[in-house]
């Protein structure tokens, strides 16, 4: 009985430990086939899982985005896996061979091969396991382009001094809100950009952001510049989630030392050229005693919007330029050095600029290369001014500069660029305006371009323009641009009212301009009788502005009309009284009701340009002498008429970047083959979901001008993209070798794969392509 016992006792551990065991080895010999299949099995799902993962760490790193160093280590160890398994799978060879003159299989290899077959196999599931990662990349703080040291080369050791001051109160541990202020041309932005290059070069704070505010904030575009320091990706479209994101990020920041080291976290926030109190919580900015880490620069004209709108907590007045550092600035601007032989009254002259930066360069600009009669003229404008009268003389010489210009198309171009509300301009709006108020009669598009940049560089040659902040725009100090609204006013009878104004009454009958810009209103007035009015410019963040449908009654002459930031049920039924209209842009709006479109039969130009709009209304197609068609970021636009596209028969230029991409949907929808009919169109953006609807003759005439076009899925591209001529293929399925593609390859410049699968067909493509370009 105790033998029974003892025995019952002891059998499931020999079994467990001793038989099980034995069994496994016993069968490794006879199992070294299935083993080896199993193997293979695993060893295939992860080279597809490596496949897929690599291709994911491509297109992250062409988005700029960074991979985790784990991501990195499992693509080293799954090659590695890989390459081991398959040299193990190879020995299955070595294990069919027979010892014993063929007469016993060879127990030892296979036993061996068998048993390393089965330990692969349980490491490769493990590992495949490992790399089902939800994230392997993450956005890099933005590298930021730093403004060079400009104060020592142009001999302004003041300016350098006053810097070192405003550096040591950013340091100092009980401040955390400063101001600069001083004269609008003093120099506020320089020093902001100077504080900006010595944060980032001496590493005195581990986040550096630098945004300008401007008349007219855009909280929008504020938290955007930000976001893109931090390397933040938005997932709210509206401004207080936004702006609970960037608080949230900012505060991660400040907090992610403090857990490390007894080291603070610092944050440096430079805000430049405010007007009026700027609501930080607002924008998502983390201010005071509670986050001492994050330092806050602002710059203003104004102490007391710094003082007491912002509650800066110390201020710094930014003077002007004493005579002998005047001087030294204008001999460098105007001649490259200093003492290079400049006339004698250089010093009377530079004298008589007030020591405003804004004013020096201006004049200094204006005398390069220009004969004494003419410093003699500008001496003369200048001495008519007491020294008391610093904003009288700064605008008398912009006005000068003004008067000086070449021709009249360039004095009106000016103008226009003032009473646009903002301080950089977007250059292919500028274009879209240009060809609405017919500055120059009976040309293309691409000639429009042309002498779009020929304007631009004659305002930038005068100091009147200067480089964007951005790609693709153009910036005007905002003492120019008061200059530019005086001369328009008083030149144009432009109806102006600017940011935090109210309409207070209504544009006098002589009126050929009208602008509001962001003012406080909330319907617009009926009763306006402008019959001279030829352009209007609102620009709002009142997403609910009332607008009565016979507004435009008493404006009928309008040739330009540009509405940003509203939501239209309908449009206005008035509209269809414009009979002159060349422009229509509708941007960052809401669009329901469109079909008064068709009404408008001049209409050359034509914008949605980020709007939320679901389709175009079938009466686009009376629009005979449209030439530019933009819907650019318009991703919910899912519908276009069948053949309303191929009646734009005067189409130059059309838009569809991150938009329609419905071609063909439900037989009802747009075609690409539509596009082929339009012999005009020299330039265009869009995406193709498929390269098997690329029409065969849709690029063979070759008279596409400049492209960009994707071909697979989701827009993925930046802005910020140079070359003229650019496709980039993003396809999961395999790629179609049809002629539609290869001819559209032999027009490419800049050619992307994104995503490709089938690598080596899009090879044998390309390979047969006759690239040109």
């Amino acid at each position: 009985m105790v033998l029974e016992i003892f025995t019952e006792f002891i059998k499931e551990p020999i079994m467990e430990f001793v038989v099980v065991p034995i069994k496994r080895h016993i069968s490794y010999p006879f199992t070294y086939k299935s083993k080896v299949e199993k193997l293979h099995h695993e060893a295939g799902i992860l080279k597809n899982r490596k496949v897929k993962l690599q291709q994911a760490v491509e297109e992250a790193t062409r988005k700029g985005e960074e991979i985790y160093e784990s991501v990195n280590k499992w693509l080293i160890d799954a090659g590695k896996a890989i390459e081991e398994a398959e040299e193990c799978i190879q020995g299955e060879e070595q294990a069919k061979k027979r010892c014993f003159v063929g007469l016993c299989p060879d127990l030892k290899t296979r036993y061996q091969l068998s048993k390393k077959a089965e330990k692969k196999a349980l490491a490769i599931l493990e590992l495949a396991n490992e790399g089902d990662l939800d994230s392997i990349s993450f956005r890099p703080p933005l590298q930021q382009i730093v403004a060079p040291s400009v104060y020592a080369r142009e001999g302004l050791n003041s300016r350098e001094l006053f810097l070192e001051k405003v550096m040591d109160a950013l340091l100092d541990p009980d401040l955390n809100m400063i101001g600069v202020y001083g004269l609008g041309g003093v120099g506020k932005t320089t020093l902001a950009k100077q504080v900006h290059r010595k944060a980032i070069e001496e590493r005195l704070f581990d986040v550096v952001a630098m945004v300008a505010v401007n008349q007219t904030p855009e909280l929008r575009r504020i938290q955007s510049e930000i976001a893109d320091i931090l390397g933040l990706k938005f997932d709210v479209e509206e401004i207080p989630g936004r702006a609970n994101r960037l608080y949230e990020r900012l505060k991660k920041e400040l907090e992610k030392e403090k857990k490390e080291s007894e080291k603070e976290k610092k944050v440096l926030i430079i805000l430049d050229d405010i007007w009026k109190k700027l609501d930080l919580n607002a924008v998502g900015i983390p201010f005071g005693d509670s986050f001492k880490g994050c330092k806050i620069l602002l710059s203003s004209r104004r102490q007391d919007v710094l003082s007491r709108e912002m509650g800066t907590q110390k201020e710094f007045k930014l003077d002007v330029l004493q005579d002998e550092e005047a001087r030294s600035l204008f001999e460098i601007t105007v001649a490259g050095a200093k003492d290079s032989g400049l006339p004698p009254i250089a010093a009377e002259i530079a004298k008589k600029c007030a020591g405003l930066p804004l004013l020096l360069h201006t004049v200094a600009t204006d005398l390069r290369n220009r004969e004494l009669y003419a410093w003699n003229d500008k001496l003369k404008q200048l001495s008519e001014f007491d020294n008391e009268e610093i904003y009288s003389k700064v605008h008398a010489i912009l006005e000068s500069s003004y008067n000086n210009l070449c021709s009249n198309e360039v004095k009106s171009f000016f103008l226009l660029c003032g009473l646009l509300g903002q301080s950089n301009i977007e250059i292919q709006s500028l274009l879209k305006y240009i060809m609405g108020l017919s500055l120059f009669k009976n040309i293309t598009v691409e000639e429009a371009r042309n002498k779009l940049h020929y304007l631009i560089d004659t305002l930038k040659a005068q100091s009147l323009l200067q480089d964007g902040d951005m790609y693709g725009f153009v910036k005007i100090h905002d003492v120019v641009r008061d200059t530019a609204l005086s001369i328009a006013s008083r030149e144009q009878h432009a109806f102006i009212v600017t940011s935090g104004k109210e309409l207070m009454k209504f544009p006098n009958k002589d009126c050929t301009r009208i602008s509001v810009s962001y003012c406080d209103i909330e319907n617009l007035p009926e009763g306006w009788e402008c019959p001279k009015a030829e352009a209007l410019f609102l620009f709002t963040e009142v997403f609910c502005l009332g607008i009565p449908h016979q507004f435009f009654k008493g404006i009928r002459n309008l040739e330009v009309v540009d509405f940003t930031g509203i939501h239209f049920v309908s449009l206005p039924s008035s509209l269809a009284f414009l009979s002159n209209l060349h422009t229509l842009c509708l941007h960052r709006c809401q669009l329901d009701d469109l079909a008064i479109i068709g009404d408008l039969k001049q209409l050359r130009v034509l914008s949605f340009a980020n709007s939320y709009i679901v389709e175009l209304p079938r009466q686009i197609e009376q629009l005979a002498r449209l030439k530019v068609l933009d819907v650019s970021n318009c991703s919910k636009l899912k519908m276009i008429p069948a053949n309303a596209l191929s009646k734009l028969s005067e189409l130059e230029e059309l838009y569809m970047s991150n938009s329609f991409v419905e071609w063909e949907a439900d037989g009802n929808n747009a075609s690409l083959a539509e596009l082929e009919k339009l012999s005009q169109l020299t330039i265009s953006e869009m995406q193709i979901p498929d390269d098997k609807i690329l029409p065969k003759h849709l690029f063979s005439n070759g008279r596409l001008q400049s492209f960009r076009i994707l071909i697979g899925d989701n827009w993925d591209w930046d802005d910020n993209y140079k070359t003229s001529r650019t496709l980039k293929l993003k396809l999961k399925a395999s790629i179609h070798s049809g002629y539609g593609i290869k001819v559209l390859l032999r027009e490419t410049e800049d050619l992307c794969l994104d995503e490709v699968r089938e690598v080596r067909t899009c090879c044998m493509i390309l390979t047969g392509t006759a690239f040109r370009n």
